[in-house]
């Protein structure tokens, strides 16, 4: 069998995790995408200012070589290049005759394809395509450079002169990583400051259900009480709510267990020692009379008992019953069904039981409502006594039943009155032979129905039970 704990995973850790690495994943994009642009748009201001210098420079060239060839403008160049490279700290640091960054770029003068100037020495006729103009890459002393090639305009161009500018592409990788990183640095630093700030409003919003997890762990079987969340999230409330009816309804029924055992170690006490000491007579009978006398008293001990059992069970099923599932019942052929079911108990005592009422039916729980009339019936027909008559009369109104079960026995107090329906009172203790239920479970049996169960005062020398349920 597969351990639970081999699938169980934590959400906040898991949610924490997907909330950082989305947005770790989504900046990262961003960075890539916002170097490529930079990149491209460097690219463009180089090649533009690559193209300016050409031109400005292609301009201002004198028209002989001359110049441009003699000794005393060499001697100042290089003089100033070296003067650059003694003075400067570092490759970032600027002089006054210029910056060490100008290693980086060249500039050629060409004249019908013989080099007639060049800004680095050493680097030599680069043996290129005299004839093209524009753009293009060249490996220049082993590496990548960016260049471009103008020459000038045909009407001043007698000798085909033109100018080569080129920059190394280093320069300019190293210029646009530079500005990603520092565009980048703070992003990236955002990424554990927000993963920090995930932790913590995960972790808050969260609370809820940490709440909610303690409440429950608090809760035990001698502990059913409402949970009670603060400030409960719209996703939260319905699972509270849930988890409240169903701590209520364990509640309830952990409630009618203890009243059900209570009350059944209370009622069968008695009798089990009547019968107890019943048996004991029996077996000291040193007579056969006696003998017969003892076993009917154990006889009638057992049938009080069952019927006892059979009282606290039914009063145990009503009890455990929250779900209405009414249907609609007959209650004519229910109770012309339960009369013909105890014809002869009442021929044995000589009793009258008559029926009144037309077909009437009402929308209720079967199994209950043949309880309910049962006991009616039961209890009319035990007090009454031999000979008296018993009538039972239902009566159809606009929106309800009503249930009349009366008998000519004798007046009942009003100590009865007011007891009759409490849980294990028996009025005549000589002819019950129950728990003294049948009326509680009877009065249960009609609130579970919405109706009502009462005595009403004695009238014609009858008493009457007056049962009203809702069609």
């Amino acid at each position: 069998m597969k351990n639970n704990t081999d699938v169980t995973f934590s959400i906040k850790k898991r949610l924490t995790i997907s909330v950082v690495l989305l947005s770790t994943v989504l900046i990262l994009i961003s960075l890539i995408f916002s170097f490529s642009s930079s990149r491209h748009e460097i690219e463009e201001v180089y090649d533009a200012r690559l193209g300016q210098s050409a031109k400005m420079l292609l301009l201002s060239m004198p028209i002989s070589e001359q110049p441009l060839q003699s000794g005393h403008t060499r001697e100042l160049f290089d003089n100033w290049m070296k003067r650059i490279a003694i003075q400067a700290k570092n490759d970032d640091a600027p002089t006054p005759f210029g910056h060490p960054y100008e290693q980086n770029i060249l500039v050629q003068f060409y004249i019908a394809g013989d080099l007639i100037w060049s800004s680095i020495p050493g680097v030599d006729n680069l043996k290129h395509d005299s004839k093209y103009t524009g753009f293009g890459y060249m490996d220049i002393q082993n590496e990548p450079w960016r260049y471009f090639q103008l020459p000038l305009p045909n009407s001043m161009n007698t000798k085909h002169e033109y100018i080569f500018v080129a920059e190394k592409e280093s320069i300019r990788d190293e210029m646009i990583y530079e500005l990603a990183l520092s565009a980048a640095l703070p992003q990236l630093i955002l990424i554990p400051c927000l993963a920090l700030v995930m932790v913590f409003l995960i972790d808050k919003h969260f609370k809820p259900i940490s709440e909610l997890k303690l409440a429950i762990a608090q809760r035990s079987a001698n502990k059913l009480d409402t949970i009670y969340v603060a400030n409960p999230t719209q996703e939260l409330s319905p699972l509270v709510s849930a988890l409240n009816a169903l701590l209520n309804e364990l509640d309830q029924a952990w409630q009618r267990e203890k009243r059900f055992t209570r009350m059944a170690a209370h009622e069968l006490k008695t009798p089990l020692t009547i019968l107890r000491l019943n048996a004991e007579n029996a077996m000291m009978s040193q007579n056969e009379q006696q003998l017969k006398s003892d076993l009917n008293n154990i006889l009638q001990g057992i049938d009080r008992t069952d019927r006892m059992i059979h009282q606290l069970l039914t009063l145990a099923k009503v009890d455990s019953i929250h779900e209405k599932r009414f249907s609609a019942t007959d209650l004519t052929k229910l109770c012309q069904a339960i009369i013909a079911e105890r014809v002869p108990l009442a021929l044995k005592h000589q009793q009258d039981v008559s029926f009144e009422g037309g077909s009437i039916k009402v929308l209720g729980d079967e199994a209950l409502l043949r309880i309910l009339l049962t006991n009616l019936l039961d209890n009319a027909m035990r007090y009454s006594g031999d000979g008296s008559q018993i009538n039972i009369r239902l009566e159809e109104q606009e929106e309800r039943i009503k249930v009349y079960v009366s008998d000519t026995g004798k007046d009942i107090s009003e100590e009865t009155r007011e007891k009759m329906f409490d849980n294990f009172y028996r009025a005549n203790t000589e002819k019950g032979d129950g728990a003294g239920l049948g009326m509680s479970i009877t009065r249960d049996i009609a609130k579970f129905h919405g109706g009502s169960v009462e005595l009403l005062p004695r009238a014609d020398n009858r008493n009457t039970l007056l049962v009203v349920l809702p069609k």
